[in-house]
């Protein structure tokens, strides 16, 4: 089950970003990581259909950069392309100052 997350930007248009199927494994490598309390806490509630606040986008997008960095120390195969677009996702939505709504499949 994938999970469709979007923002306001502007009066009608939404920016809309998708953590995917694929992209599960990866987020679970880190589920209850000190390091990563805000992902797990989206994990947790990814098919509660959360709604993310500003400050928690903004912290999401720094776990993301973190993971990146974590997987690339460490040699391990992982989707970069999926994992840069959601920590951009999660930056425009902390920089807009914009709630991220959810829905998952």
């Amino acid at each position: 089950m994938s999970l469709d997350m979007y923002y306001k930007s502007g009066m009608i248009r939404k920016t809309r970003c998708e953590i995917s199927d694929d992209m599960l494994p990866t987020l679970y490598q880190i589920h209850d990581n000190a390091n990563f309390p805000q992902l797990t806490w989206l994990i947790d509630t990814l098919y509660d259909n959360p709604q993310i606040q500003p400050e928690t986008a903004k912290a999401l997008a720094n776990e993301m950069e973190a993971l990146e960095k974590l997987i690339l120390s460490l040699h391990l195969p992982f989707p970069r392309l999926p994992l840069q677009q959601i920590h951009t996702f999660f930056m425009g939505a902390a920089t807009n100052q914009q709630t991220i709504y959810t829905v998952s499949d």
